[in-house]
């Protein structure tokens, strides 16, 4: 069937500079040109190339060995009748395309991508995981309310200098975001926000301390910006299969990769749990504390937006966090905030009149 709707294009023949003003028809065979003489050319759709992305700009199709003829189209309406009539080779399954997705994809997932991702990550500049860390933060919490008083930061302020290794390139950053999520999320380049919720729910400063500690160790450990660079991975192998077949498929995938940056493996969690210990230990703050405030967060686990649940198995967790503290020595642990200084914190979002 021929489609009776007609554009109008630019030709190039491949052989001279200038252009011929074209108008231009599809359908599910290819497409037809007519040129101003009345002659025309008809494009098989097996025997022509989309070089431009139909979502980038104009339609750019290419015919024949270099030079190719060449065919821009500058009008949205045809992109998008045009992407109804892709070739079959454009699409997501071809037999080629099916082998890459069953066999190959899988394995790149589970093995190759995140191995070469957990190396290259320890290499990015601290300058770039800061501009990726903002990045992140603004697209995913953009209207968010940051809550602060001069004591309350004051109480911030002597947990950092506490819990932070003296050798660490990293400045952390923290914010206390108003919010009832009961959780706390570290980003690429050092800044965490801890949710007023979370606040609310500690049970003491050491135990909040715990939960920073964990959440340091996946900035020092750089998992935030290996999740980066195995989602970039991930992103262009989509692209690769899926071509322009679906923007609104690509839109979705997007999103879900932003979220997934705050998502970690099972090994990053038990990583970050075992190394936020010895935060505790070289701090001298009550690590049976951490097991206080992760329980309270078992409790709260349930209630929390799939998306956000940022620590799953919760239970497990707690079993090798036992079995951990059990092997340390006991030490002598010094309270990490004055009574004062905690209340300040706890209070950092109420506003006094």
């Amino acid at each position: 069937m021929t489609s009776s709707k007609t554009w109008q294009a630019q030709y190039f023949d491949g052989r001279t500079p200038t252009h011929r003003n074209v108008t231009v028809s599809s359908d599910t065979r290819g497409v037809r040109i007519k040129f101003e003489d009345g002659t025309g050319r008809f494009w098989h759709k097996a025997d022509f190339r989309l070089q431009q992305d139909l979502q980038q700009g104009p339609v750019r199709l290419e015919y024949g060995d270099f030079p190719p003829e060449t065919l821009v189209v500058d009008d949205p309406e045809f992109a998008m009748n045009f992407a109804k009539n892709l070739p079959n080779r454009n699409r997501l399954f071809t037999p080629l395309l099916a082998l890459l997705t069953v066999i190959i994809f899988p394995a790149l997932i589970y093995w190759g991508i995140p191995s070469v991702s957990g190396l290259f990550a320890r290499f990015v500049p601290l300058s770039i995981e800061q501009q990726l860390g903002q990045y992140v933060i603004d697209e995913i919490f953009p209207n968010r309310l940051i809550c602060e008083t001069v004591p309350g930061r004051q109480a911030l302020e002597k947990l950092l200098a506490r819990l932070a290794p003296a050798d660490s390139d990293y400045e952390f950053k923290l914010e206390i975001i108003d919010s009832d999520l009961v959780n706390a999320l570290a980003f690429p380049g050092g800044k965490i926000l801890i949710f007023r919720g979370l606040l609310e729910k500690s049970p003491s400063a050491e135990a909040l301390s715990g939960v920073l500690a964990h959440e340091m160790q996946h900035v020092l450990q750089h998992h935030g910006t290996e999740n980066l660079l195995s989602q970039t991975a991930l992103s262009g192998l989509f692209k690769l299969l899926v071509g322009e077949a679906n923007a609104l498929t690509e839109t979705i995938f997007q999103g879900v990769k932003m979220l997934s940056l705050l998502r970690y493996t099972r090994e990053l969690e038990t990583e970050a749990d075992a190394l936020a210990l010895q935060l505790l230990l070289q701090a001298k703050v009550d690590s049976a504390e951490m097991l206080t405030m992760f329980r309270v967060l078992q409790k709260q686990s349930p209630s929390l937006p799939e998306s956000f649940s940022t620590h799953p198995d919760m239970s497990a967790r707690l079993q090798r966090l036992e079995s951990l503290i059990a092997e340390n020595p006991k030490f002598v642990s010094e309270p990490i905030l004055s009574p004062q200084s905690w209340k300040s914190l706890q209070n950092i979002c109420q506003i006094v009149n």
